[in-house]
C-alpha cells in the first residue's frame, strides 16, 4: 500500500466516524480536515469531488470481500437438528459481519443518508443478504428429501429462513440499538428455524 493509499484509507475511516456519528449533512470539509490533522483543500486532492465522494466510496467499500466473508458448508447434514446448527452458525457470522464496526457505520450511515445515495450505492446490504440466500438455497436443495420438501419448496423455505434472519437483525440493530447476538435472540431464532423446518 502506498503512502497515498493509506491517506486514503486514513480518511474514510476518519469521515465513516464522523458521518456515522454526526451525520453527512453535519460533519465539515473543515471539520475533516480538523480531525485528520491535513491543511484545507488536501483532502480534495485525494477525493477531487469531496464530501460525496467519501461517502460513495465508504458505501461502496469492501462490498465483495463482505460478501466473500461469509462462507459455510451443510456437506454431511443427515438430520434437521445439524440443519438448524449449521443455519445457526451461519446466522451468527452473518450478525457478527453486520456488527463488525466499519460494517455498522456503513450500516447506519446507509440508512440516514439513504436519500443521498444511488439505488446502487444504498443496495450494498441487499446485495450481500440476496448473495448468502442464494448459498442457503444451493446449499438446502440437495437435503429438500431429508426436510420431506420438494424441490420446489427449497425457494420458498430460502426466503423464510432468510426473512427470520434479517428481521431480527434489523430490530436490534434499528429499533433496540443492540449490536450483540443476545441469547434470547439466538432461541427466538433456533425456534423459529425448527418450527419451519420440522414437518
Amino acid at each position: 500500500m502506498t503512502k497515498s493509499d493509506d491517506q486514503r484509507a486514513k480518511i474514510l475511516d476518519v469521515a465513516r466516524d464522523l458521518f456515522a456519528e454526526k451525520g453527512f449533512e453535519g460533519t465539515t470539509t473543515r471539520e475533516l480536515n480538523k480531525t485528520l490533522g491535513i491543511a484545507d483543500g488536501l483532502l480534495y486532492y485525494y477525493f477531487p469531488h469531496g464530501k460525496q465522494e467519501i461517502l460513495d466510496t465508504i458505501v461502496q467499500q469492501g462490498l465483495e470481500s463482505r460478501v466473500s466473508e461469509i462462507t459455510f458448508d451443510f456437506s454431511g447434514v443427515d438430520n434437521v437438528d445439524d440443519l438448524v446448527d449449521r443455519i445457526m452458525h451461519l446466522f451468527t457470522k452473518v450478525w457478527e459481519l453486520f456488527t463488525r464496526e466499519d460494517n455498522y457505520q456503513s450500516f447506519m450511515i446507509t440508512v440516514r443518508e439513504r436519500m443521498l445515495l444511488s439505488d446502487e450505492e444504498s443496495s450494498w446490504m441487499k446485495t450481500i443478504l440476496v448473495a448468502i440466500q442464494q448459498e442457503i438455497h444451493d446449499a438446502m436443495l440437495p437435503l429438500a428429501a431429508m426436510i420431506q420438501r420438494t424441490d420446489k419448496d427449497i425457494p420458498v423455505l430460502t426466503n423464510l429462513v432468510m426473512d427470520i434472519l434479517q428481521r431480527h437483525l434489523y430490530e436490534a440493530l434499528l429499533i433496540s440499538n443492540q449490536r450483540e447476538m443476545t441469547a434470547t435472540t439466538k432461541a427466538e431464532m433456533r425456534k423459529e428455524l425448527e418450527f419451519l423446518l420440522v414437518k
